[in-house]
């Protein structure tokens, strides 16, 4: 009880600390920071001694290590969802990663708030946890210094933004940054797609789903103004409004352009806004959209209406949507609408592991004595980015669907991708070579590699 008041306290004297305490040693102590001196530290972690390696500066130390070398960390996932992504990152962390690297992990029921959040960080301390790997980002700041207090490593999975740049500008040792999407080249994906997908004078009519872009939802944003950017450039379009005011409309739009291509732009998702799926299935059913755009995964839902208004109208209408690896996709793409063709035309996916091996890569990578490689150039905490896949047809979603598959033996950031990012094996590895790695794994490649 000590500890949860101390850590609700925390937010109220976080200025006073920072300043009473200058250059905190936090991080040398569990999260194995270095000293600046391209030493070998001896660190004590739940009243374990052992040696941790520091910033490598290419001398004595510059030599490889490995899992052996260290204790077994205990690190603790926040997560703030119950999807099938959660039973699949629980499965590759704790029978896949675990064994290999020496960690134990510990798992949070549905974080759902602040106060939960706080409450599982507590009990990681209690249980001697290392480490907080986060899938929730709000507070970041403030759990950041929790984290602190407790001498944990800290990364969460979002991109920087001003919803958690106090994080990254506040000075904790012990924030190892963030991963994430990125989100330009989540939306260069439904611009292509659309750019060779919709016809040559736009006459079947665009509806664009933009999700949460009106909440600041930054890849449900991009992928609306990646669709509205490919119509511009296709049509040569003058719109009214720009482009980013467009995308981030809070209530429906018809957009309105000197060509007089009907384009309708629905914000909202179904989860937290009542008679969304109605409102789709009205504009759907008015026959004037040929092409439906979802910023986010909603393919399922809007699947039935879809397929009345593709009968009804005798129109074939082509979806992208947002995606995960899943049966249901897998049921998308095997499933034929009334003109034969997929009742999905292109899924921009993410794989479970590469997004879960990022965040562990992180904090991995701090508690071994290798915090110089989640600091970018500038001196801030650096993000580690992934890309998504354009899939586009049943043959490569069969594929596809082999690997990350809870209980299989097919991950597509297997231990020879991860090895490529420790510095346990590779002292003289950087932040932008950890980069460089994640961005070599795609579809291609980890079907040379799995199959």
């Amino acid at each position: 009880m000590k500890k949860r008041v101390l850590a609700l306290a925390l937010t109220a004297v976080m200025s006073l600390s920072l300043i009473a305490c200058g250059k905190s040693n936090t991080g040398g102590d569990k999260t194995g920071g270095d000293t600046g001196k391209g030493t070998t530290e001896t660190q004590q972690t739940g009243g374990t001694e052992q040696t941790s390696g520091t910033e490598q500066t290419g001398d004595t130390d510059n030599q490889q290590k490995s899992p052996q070398d260290f204790k077994t960390f205990k690190i603790g996932v926040c997560e703030p969802q119950a999807i099938d992504e959660v039973v699949i990152r629980r499965d590759y962390y704790e029978n896949y990663l675990a064994k290999k690297y020496n960690v134990e992990f510990v798992f949070s029921e549905q974080v759902k708030d602040t106060d939960d959040e706080l409450s599982f960080i507590e009990n990681c301390a209690d249980l001697g946890a290392d480490a907080i790997i986060s899938y929730r980002s709000e507070d970041a700041n403030q759990m950041a210094q929790v984290c602190k207090e407790y001498g944990m490593a800290y990364v969460i999975n979002n991109q920087r933004s001003p919803l958690v740049e106090d994080a990254f500008t506040g000075g904790y040792e012990n924030f190892t940054g963030s991963f994430a999407a990125d989100q330009p080249y989540v939306g260069s994906l439904f611009k292509d797609w659309l750019t060779k997908n919709a016809s040559d004078d736009g006459s079947e009519g665009f509806l664009i789903t933009s999700s949460l872009a009106y909440k600041g939802n930054t890849q449900h944003s991009e992928c609306t103004e990646a669709a509205l950017s490919a119509l511009q450039e296709k049509y040569g379009l003058t719109y009214e409004d720009t482009i980013k005011n467009l995308a981030v409309a809070s209530a429906p739009i018809e957009v309105a352009n000197d060509k007089n291509i009907k384009i309708y732009i629905y914000p909202g998702v179904s989860s937290q806004n009542e008679g969304w799926l109605a409102g789709v299935s009205t504009a759907l059913q008015t026959g004037n959209y040929g092409v439906f755009i979802q910023s986010g995964q909603s393919f399922t839902e809007t699947a039935v209406v879809v397929d009345e208004v593709e009968k009804a109208f005798k129109k074939d209408i082509k979806v992208a949507s947002v995606a995960s690896i899943s049966n249901s996709l897998l049921n998308a793409f095997n499933t034929k609408d009334a003109f034969g063709n997929s009742s999905i035309n292109m899924a921009s996916v993410k794989s479970t592991s590469m997004v879960s091996s990022m965040g562990f890569v992180k904090v991995y990578n701090a508690l071994t004595g290798y915090s110089n490689l989640n600091i970018e150039a500038s001196g801030d905490p650096s993000q580690v980015l992934f890309r998504m896949w354009a899939i586009e047809n049943p043959e490569q979603m069969s594929t596809l669907s082999n690997w990350d598959v809870a209980g299989g033996n097919k991950w597509i950031v297997d231990y020879n991708v991860i090895d490529q990012t420790l510095g346990i094996y590779h002292p003289d590895l950087t932040s932008e070579g950890i980069q460089a790695v994640y961005d070599s794994v795609n579809f291609d490649e980890a079907k040379s590699r799995l199959e």
